[in-house]
């Protein structure tokens, strides 16, 4: 290995196995590190997660991270490690490892960093550079958390669709306001408008499945009034509810 040091911590390297290669890192990180998966692939495993590495791939272990890596090549594993000491982030945002979708660009610049014998400014800029064609198009933990949050409300709304705004937060272990915000920041649709859904979806089923009346319908799901449920459910599926009977009966 021909390693590049600059006297801040930064460490840019192209590291080579032959076949397979096992490292353990449970002690932790001692970098932040974007890489680059020149030939072979990888598989990467932590305590929340397992991450795969395919030849072409840019990826990121974060600082202090516990991991194992299983490196695999036919002959040959090689990739570009670029070892920094801070992430550049003025959000205060937490990224696990992760697969980066990337551009020519960003593998343009570890080609350009990968092959210096000493490291300049210049090189440390051009870094920078490709920290800000990567973060932008990374998953940090708060939007993997956010999510989690609205797919866990979802499942929990459709096995309980009556279910108060105070017991789907304490089923995600949240505020509601914190509930709340969690849509508005990771879904297209508001929490009202999910369960909605949900309730016009199980209206939908009733009408095509059951001789129930319109109006029976509508009561049994809790909609204002049968006017109101069939104007949200016009809006929804584009089509009355006696248009759907018609059009999908059993």
């Amino acid at each position: 290995m021909n390693d590049i040091i600059f006297s801040n911590g930064f460490i840019f390297r192209t590291i080579a196995f032959d076949k397979f290669h096992y490292t353990d890192n449970r002690a932790g990180a001692p970098s932040h590190y974007f890489a680059y998966m020149l030939r072979g692939n990888c598989k990467i495993i932590t305590e929340s997660s397992t991450v795969k590495i395919n030849e072409g791939d840019i990826f990121y272990i974060p600082d202090k991270c516990s991991y194992q890596s299983y490196w695999y090549g036919n002959p040959e594993i090689r990739f570009v490690s670029l070892g920094f000491p801070c992430m550049p982030n003025f959000e205060n945002k937490s990224y696990p490892v992760q697969v980066i979708l990337h551009s020519d660009n960003a593998a343009e610049l570890f080609h350009l960093l990968s092959n210096k014998i000493q490291l300049s400014p210049a090189d440390i800029g051009l870094f920078y550079t490709l920290a800000g064609i990567l973060i932008p198009l990374m998953t940090n933990t708060t939007v993997c958390r956010t999510k989690e949050i609205t797919e866990r409300t979802k499942e929990y709304l459709i096995e309980h669709p009556f279910a108060k705004t105070s017991e789907l937060a304490k089923n995600c272990a949240i505020s509601e306001a914190a509930l709340y915000s969690a849509f508005h920041k990771a879904s297209d649709v508001t929490l009202n408008q999910l369960r909605n859904n949900l309730l016009l979806e199980k209206a939908k089923d009733m009408l095509i499945t059951t001789d129930k009346q319109i109006e029976y319908i509508s009561d049994s799901l809790q909609f204002s009034s049968t006017s109101y449920f069939r104007k949200k459910f016009k809006q929804y599926f584009n089509m009355t509810p006696k248009e759907m009977r018609k059009k999908y009966r059993i």
